[in-house]
């Protein structure tokens, strides 16, 4: 048995469901993109894809360094560091991104 095991696969599932919404992020921006509608629209599909890749990205950092704290058994380890004010940001950003798309559709029909 892998020592720690259910710590490594709790920071596996949860890297595996930031990579879903990621890619759920890009395929909403592609959509976007695809929609027949105004020049805004294809910088906000852009927007979505680009954010999706930065999270990713984002994602990726967060695993390795929890992988890290885990392997080196950090007691003290932060529970709501930097990486994670990244993530929220990161998702307030892109919330923002569609209410602004919404919005758009909603006054432009």
């Amino acid at each position: 048995m892998i020592e720690k095991f259910q710590d490594h696969a709790s920071n596996e599932r949860t890297y595996l469901s930031w990579i879903r919404t990621a890619v759920a992020i890009a395929g909403f921006g592609i959509v976007i993109e695809r929609l027949p509608s105004n020049a805004n629209d294809t910088w906000t599909g852009l927007a979505l894809v680009i954010s999706s890749a930065v999270l990713v990205a984002l994602a990726s950092l967060r695993f390795l360094v929890i992988r890290r704290q885990i392997e080196r058994s950090d007691a003290g380890r932060s529970m709501f560091g930097p990486i994670e004010v990244l993530f929220s940001s990161m998702l307030a950003v892109l919330l923002l991104t569609i209410f602004v798309f919404l919005l758009g559709l909603a006054r432009g029909g």
